[in-house]
């Protein structure tokens, strides 16, 4: 079962909240990684053995459409979902151990500025996804296995600013972060 605070983002967003919308954000915010939704389901199917793997799927697609979840593009044509905070914000997602940071606002508007006035483009929405390795991970030995830092939920900020250079060519527009 998800939390009250999710339950009241779902309802704030126009859902009704079902028993199989309830599970399924409460599976995403008990993640400590990003889970694929066939990980989603068959979790699901564990605690409630009825639950189809279609409601699963158009559970998690509500999920992003209300901005509780987001989709992330882990490898080619592997798609993982987290759940999200409901403050706009981007992600440091590690390559090696799967956790994954947000990554405020604050730290990619700068970029986005410089984008406007360098180019003239108009920004409507920017989501950013950081492929990368984590500082655990990075510390680790080469072929060690870091379980890096906490995922999806993390509310610190990551070390120092993204630069203009390293973060222009990974963003990809979505309809919700």
């Amino acid at each position: 079962m998800s939390s009250a605070h999710t339950r009241d983002r779902v309802l704030a967003a126009g859902q009704r909240l079902t028993p199989q919308r309830d599970l399924v954000a409460g599976l995403l915010e008990e993640a400590t990684q990003p889970v694929t939704a066939q990980e989603v389901w068959q979790r699901a199917t564990g605690l409630a053995p009825g639950i189809g793997r279609a409601t699963v799927f158009r559970t998690l697609d509500a999920l992003v459409a209300a901005g509780i979840a987001r989709r992330i593009a882990l490898a080619p044509r592997r798609t993982a979902y987290v759940s999200c905070s409901d403050r706009h914000h981007h992600h440091l997602v590690c390559q090696r151990c799967g956790t994954v940071q947000e990554l405020p606002e604050a730290d990619v508007a700068p970029l986005i500025r410089r984008l406007q006035r360098g180019r003239g483009f108009v920004v409507d929405h920017a989501s950013l996804d950081v492929m990368g390795t984590c500082a655990p991970c990075a510390a680790a030995p080469a072929g060690a296995q870091s379980r890096g830092a906490p995922s999806r939920a993390s509310t610190e900020r990551a070390p120092g600013p993204v630069s203009a250079s390293a973060a222009a060519p990974t963003p990809r527009s979505r309809a919700n972060s």
